[in-house]
């Protein structure tokens, strides 16, 4: 997956405008969800 700023980037872009601020709280939230649950699954698959 993309980096956050990337992904923030993208998604401003796709939207023509800046996030509003609990835009961007949810986006943290769902990026930080991901590094979790990638992180779960790469311990218990090595």
């Amino acid at each position: 997956m993309e980096s956050f700023a990337e992904m923030r980037e993208k998604t401003e872009k796709k939207l023509g405008r800046g996030l509003y601020e609990d835009e961007l709280l949810f986006m943290q939230w769902v990026y930080e969800r991901y590094e979790q649950e990638r992180e779960t699954i790469n311990t218990t698959t090595n």
